[in-house]
């Protein structure tokens, strides 16, 4: 029987490294030296209550506002009255911490996230790595002061040129890092309004250049002498060698995995792993058409050469966008999918290995799997599927948030079964981390006190399979990086530098499966 030759188990891990975390600052970690906890105390307090805050105006000032209109408009803008209107009467004389960083609509907005999501940390197609001046990521130039940040900072977004693994941006050459800034979309983001929406470029520039100078006074105002030396140390344990990190645990702790599955890796990620001694001799790595070297969150599959064919890989992603229902709400972006034919060589079957990031309320994560669902059984009838996923599921289920309860139902009623067995628990939480007030997200920000009670702790990883092929060991959880998993514990730690747990599982064909 078809299947019954299999040599051993397969075995599956599945691990969003949260490649875009470059803010050294974002999450709450457990950290020896007591300067960390005491600047993030003294954060804490300035926001919570910022004794003399400033009007926005004597941060970033009317001048500055005017030089960067003018640096808008040399990109083509030509139409920026309503920024005007914006800067005179919404931003100018709002409280630079309680009525700019704290209001809750630009957070859910995503103004300042989410340009601040793409010119962060940016890697080059060169293999080079490019910071803007911020507080909260790696760079290492000096911002003692608004006045010195402000110089470079319109260096780097309106002078220095990047090229970037992007398909938007293919043929057109090196383009100078705003350029990489696209619209909000009312339809992926609700609060943006449809006015918005067609200035959102220039209205994200201003927001991220007011956010920037907002935290530069603010550093420098309670811990002018220490943090930025202390940013370079949490820099050097958290993000200089993040990815290095990343590939020892996978090549050390997880040796035998014969398929891993990877969210939220960076284009560069993909040649680090084709350029490493051991994974790349023992992985084929697998990855979307379209890189998202702009984003910079692409799904990924390491393909053991042991366990797989490589020669057979076809890749059928655009077969599962295909699938998608013109009622369904997918809200994905280029690299949050990726799903690859490839022939087993230990028992000749056909496998379909699909990775895949969903959003982050999951709505778009049980769209994603009926799609893959419907083009299996259309077009690839008779191969065994594993499908690794950060399902982005939650304990409660609502119209706003996808319950894990809800999405097991949903993949049962598809033929599905899971990791987690016919009963996944709600509370045998994937993630415990905690947000900073150090972050553009200030809506999600959870004090000292509170960033265990507060912190988000639920299960969003999953390894999927269809229940009549695959029978599969009750899950492992490991957020240490040597396969052990410690309850209750805030992670990215200085040893496991992602905020999500590595699910592990070993899989076994069923005799008639393929």
């Amino acid at each position: 029987e078809a299947g019954a030759s299999i040599k051993r188990p397969l075995e599956a891990i599945t691990w969003n490294i949260a490649a875009v975390n470059n803010n050294p600052f974002e999450y709450w970690v457990t950290h020896s030296d007591p300067a960390y906890n005491e600047l993030m105390r003294e954060v804490q307090n300035y926001i919570d209550d910022p004794g003399g805050d400033p009007m926005v105006h004597e941060v970033f000032t009317d001048a500055m506002f005017n030089t960067l209109l003018e640096d808008i408009r040399g990109l083509g803008f030509s139409d920026l009255q309503e920024i005007e209107r914006l800067w005179r009467s919404e931003y100018r004389s709002r409280r630079a911490v309680s009525g700019f960083l704290k209001d809750k609509s630009l957070g859910a907005k995503r103004l300042a996230s989410m340009p601040d999501r793409v010119t962060n940390t940016i890697n080059t197609l060169a293999g080079g790595v490019l910071l803007r001046p911020t507080v909260i990521n790696c760079f290492q130039g000096e911002l003692g002061s608004v006045d010195t940040w402000w110089s470079q900072w319109r260096d780097f977004m309106f002078s220095t040129t990047v090229e970037v693994v992007s398909e938007r941006m293919r043929g057109q050459g090196p383009q100078v890092v705003v350029r990489l800034l696209e619209p909000i979309l009312h339809s992926k983001y609700p609060a943006i309004t449809a006015e918005e929406q067609q200035i959102s470029i220039p209205l994200q520039i201003l927001c991220l250049a007011v956010f920037d100078a907002i935290l530069v006074h603010m550093l420098n105002t309670i811990a002018s002498s220490t943090w930025q030396g202390l940013r370079t140390s949490l820099c050097n344990a958290l993000h200089t060698h993040k990815d290095q990190k990343i590939m020892t645990i996978l090549d050390e702790t997880y040796r035998q995995a014969d398929v891993v599955f990877i969210q939220e890796a960076a284009a560069a990620f993909v040649d680090r792993i084709e350029s490493h001694e051991h994974l790349s001799r023992r992985y084929t790595v697998l990855h979307p058409q379209k890189l998202d070297g702009t984003r910079d969150q692409n799904s990924i599959i390491l393909a053991s050469r042991e366990y797989f064919d490589p020669e057979s890989a076809t890749d059928v992603t655009r077969k599962v966008h295909a699938q998608l229902q013109s009622n369904e709400v997918w809200p994905s972006s280029d690299g949050d999918l990726v799903a690859v034919s490839i022939k087993g060589r230990q028992d000749g079957l056909p496998y379909l290995l699909v990775s895949f990031h969903g959003d982050t309320n999951g709505l778009g994560t049980l769209p994603a799997v009926r799609a893959v669902n419907r083009m299996a059984k259309e077009s690839l009838g008779g191969h065994i599927m594993v499908f690794g996923l950060d399902a982005n599921t939650y304990r409660e289920h609502s119209d706003k948030y996808q319950g894990v309860e809800h999405f097991h139902q949903c993949i049962v009623e598809n033929g599905m079964g899971s990791c987690w067995g016919d009963s996944p628990d709600p509370t045998s939480s994937t993630t415990c981390n905690a947000r900073t007030y150090l972050q553009p997200q200030l809506n999600k920000a959870v004090g000292l006190a509170d960033k265990l009670s507060k912190a988000d702790k639920n299960l969003k990883d999953w390894i999927i399979f269809f229940s009549n092929q695959v029978q599969a060991t009750p899950a492992s959880k490991d957020n240490t990086g040597k396969g052990e998993y410690v309850p209750d514990m805030i992670f990215p730690t200085l040893a496991f530098p992602s905020d999500h747990a590595i699910v592990s599982t070993k899989l076994t064909v069923l005799p008639g499966a393929g």
